[in-house]
């Protein structure tokens, strides 16, 4: 009998533990305390997306976004500002590529206020990072760019030496 308590203990005890990680791991006010501590930061590393040419835009901002992250974490932030609303299920694509390939970070739908921000804390690692894509579009579970090109930034000196900006009309 005391074997199967101690049993039953070791199991309620892990069972509380895994739902207190759980809650945490997906507690969406950590998370963007997070990042704000991340743009905050003195230390961040920040690059600037531009417009792709011909990409949709509210006539009086345009789209804009940065990405950014804080050396020897794992979080990488992108900020975006002045998007068009999200209709029907079109989201804004967030891609980011290292020497690995590219990852579907996330995708967002912007405020009324044309804002949006994507958070990854996964591979890839933010300092591998040598090109970010947003596109608008239907997400369909690839992880290569797909969807009318929005914003773009391509820094050749952090990839492999071959490297070259993903072409949007080829889809490569």
């Amino acid at each position: 009998m005391p074997r199967r308590l101690v049993v039953v203990l070791v199991l309620v005890v892990a069972v509380a533990w895994l739902g207190f990680r759980a809650v945490q791991a997906f507690d969406p006010d950590r998370h963007a305390d997070q990042a704000a501590a991340v743009l905050s930061a003195p230390d961040k590393v920040t690059y600037q997306l531009l417009p792709v040419p011909a990409a949709p835009s509210r006539p009086d901002i345009g789209p804009s976004g940065r990405f950014a992250y804080r050396p020897g974490t794992w979080l990488s932030v992108v900020d975006l500002q002045g998007l068009e609303p999200a209709a029907g299920d079109a989201r804004y694509l967030i891609f980011l590529r290292n020497w690995a390939g590219w990852t579907l970070a996330g995708a967002a739908r912007p405020g009324p206020d044309g804002t949006a921000q994507v958070r990854s804390g996964a591979e890839p690692r933010p300092r591998t990072i040598y090109e970010v894509v947003v596109t608008w579009g239907v997400d369909d579970a690839t992880s290569v760019p797909h969807g009318q090109p929005v914003l773009h930034w391509f820094d050749g000196s952090l990839g492999p030496p071959r490297a070259v900006p993903f072409d949007f009309a080829r889809g490569t």
